[in-house]
């Protein structure tokens, strides 16, 4: 332990991860733990408290509702949204209670690095289930990766109540792998929020493309001087795609039809960048409640697709512009 360090500080990390990950379940072990044989020593500050009747019956009956909420596609889009605000509150509560009794600075210090993690957590893992819900590809069930998660919380949490350094190098780890895997995941996430938010507010307005004057600026930077379209013309959409060659693993920008083939634009450190989807065999499209996806051939790996919300084009017009033969036809997920 670092010299002059109280303990309470190191916990900050490890049980924000724990939090974010999985609320509920960290909770319940925290209000449980006086009460289990193998955890004789009181919690550090007040997280002691957490062990009253109400706190466990709370966190018991949300850590089912969580299990049944994300079975389902919508249910887990609606129950992570909220979450996406309570869970940074909820990992500043815990470090408020963890550094109670210790120098102000520390305690506020402690609640906004606390947020931040359980706020960074809870995005990453909304967006693997985002993704598992907007790709084709076949993977672990939810239900197995359910597991996963509470046996990592769970890890975590012995880790905090009995090796706390062990639980500050674990939880650092988690925390970089989230960092290098996140960006795609949190993108995957705002974009199903966005998705939500369309589907709500926007499901009376005419499917179509969008004209050139209402483009993002950006996008219009991008595309300045393009001479592929009869009079400059441009229609574009807003849309996300996931595994397109040259991008990232999940990536938001604009699908854009000129004279030729459509072309895809995204943004990546300040930087426009231009995708030519000519060389793509789309394969179909595929509607389902929240969003529209068309799909194309891979040589090797996961299949590229392209993600529109219900009110951009419609599939008849998504079919038309990347030549899929009407033998292939238009599917409902």
């Amino acid at each position: 332990m670092p010299v002059g360090l109280p303990l309470e500080v190191l916990l900050v990390i490890p049980l924000a991860a724990a939090a974010g990950l999985d609320l509920y379940l960290t909770l319940l072990v925290l209000g449980a733990a006086h009460s289990m044989p193998w955890w004789d020593d009181t919690l550090p500050g007040a997280l002691g408290d957490l062990d009253s009747l109400g706190v466990l019956t709370m966190a018991g009956g949300f850590y089912l509702l969580e299990f049944a909420a994300e079975r389902t596609a919508t249910g887990a889009l609606i129950w992570n949204t909220f979450h996406a605000v309570i869970r940074p509150l909820a990992g500043a509560l815990l470090a408020l209670l963890l550094l109670d009794g210790l120098p102000g600075l520390w305690v506020g210090a402690g609640a906004l690095i606390s947020a931040s993690i359980a706020s960074l957590v809870h995005a990453v893992r909304s967006g693997d289930i985002v993704l598992d819900w907007l790709t084709p590809a076949a993977g672990p069930h939810r239900i197995l990766l359910s597991l996963l998660e509470d046996v990592v919380t769970l890890g975590l949490l012995t880790l905090v109540l009995d090796l706390p350094v062990w639980a500050l190098g674990c939880s650092a780890v988690l925390i970089l792998v989230g960092a290098v895997r996140g960006p795609s995941r949190v993108r995957a996430f705002a974009f199903a929020v966005r998705l939500a938010t369309s589907r709500i507010f926007r499901s009376l307005e005419a499917r179509r493309w969008t004209e050139t004057e209402d483009f993002p600026a950006w996008v219009r930077r991008a595309l300045h001087g393009d001479v592929m379209a009869p009079g400059g013309g441009l229609r574009g959409s807003p849309a996300a795609a996931s595994h397109l060659p040259d991008t990232p693993a999940f990536t938001t920008g604009w699908v854009v039809v000129r004279g030729d083939t459509p072309i895809f634009v995204y943004r990546s450190f300040g930087r426009a960048n231009v995708i030519p989807l000519g060389s793509l065999s789309a394969t179909g499209v595929f509607e389902a409640d929240f969003f529209r996806r068309v799909d194309f051939e891979a040589e090797t790996g996961r299949p590229p697709s392209l993600f529109f919300d219900l009110g951009g084009p419609s599939p008849g017009s998504l079919s038309a512009e990347f030549d899929m033969p009407p033998s292939q036809g238009i599917e409902n997920l």
